[in-house]
């Protein structure tokens, strides 16, 4: 072997030397790494804001793995574990899903009926209610005789378990003339009373509105505070 093959060869050998160096520096820091990040679970995150009573779906969800040491301790893991529920509050995309952020879909309880009724679109609902809302319904009632009108709430802090799509409805009026407005198909338990109530409204009121109650705002109207007008 000539002096010029030794130096190749020696060149060589020095190269693998330095890649097999470099591969356990690398390995070395990679273990480092992960003992002190410890081992990885997965976690469902959501990929796209959601509102209250949302129904999570798989599409607004993904499964990532995050260092166990990192994760709630009620994260969710899987979409099996929130499949049915709605969100208990608004939240934004990237947020890792825990079981205290999901809750079941607002129903019916021992007792109540589902009532469906059409409210005017802009008067009635203007996009502000959604299902788990509590309100009052106020009814505009118009005196046959004196054609004198009063706004009562005929039912208090009524649960809206669904809110439908607007849809053109005609109303007449009292000469008989059709007119097209907008109106929103709202669903509420109700007692059987309140459902009474209710149903005969929307055949007779002039008008129907819903009043949004704060949040945790339960308390009853006075008699004084649930009529007004002539």
């Amino acid at each position: 072997m000539n002096p010029r093959q030794r130096r190749g060869v020696l060149l060589l050998l020095v190269t693998l030397l330095g890649a097999a160096l470099t591969f356990v520096g690398v390995a070395t820091y990679v273990s480092s790494v992960s003992s002190q990040v410890g081992p990885m679970t997965q976690v469902l995150r959501l990929t796209t804001d959601v509102e209250a009573l949302h129904a999570v779906t798989e599409a607004d969800v993904e499964v990532v793995e995050v260092p166990e040491r990192w994760a709630p301790a009620n994260a969710v893991s899987s979409y099996g574990q929130v499949e049915g529920l709605v969100a208990a509050s608004a939240y934004a995309a990237g947020s890792v899903l825990q079981t205290g952020m999901l809750t079941d879909p607002p129903g019916l309880t021992n007792g109540a009926r589902e009532v469906a009724i059409m409210v005017d679109a802009e008067t009635g609902v203007a996009g502000r209610i959604q299902p788990g809302d509590y309100v009052d319904i106020i009814a505009t009632i118009e005196d046959e005789e004196t054609g004198a009108r009063t706004a009562q709430i005929i039912v208090q802090n009524a649960l809206i378990i669904d809110v439908g799509v607007a849809t053109t409805v005609e109303d007449e009026n009292a000469s008989g003339a059709f007119s097209e407005t907008q109106a929103v198909p709202v669903t509420f338990a109700l007692s059987t009373a309140d459902s009474l109530k209710i149903s005969y409204a929307e055949s007779f009121a002039v008008k129907l509105r819903l009043a949004l109650r704060g949040t945790g705002d339960d308390a009853p109207l006075t008699d004084d505070q649930t009529t007004y007008g002539e």
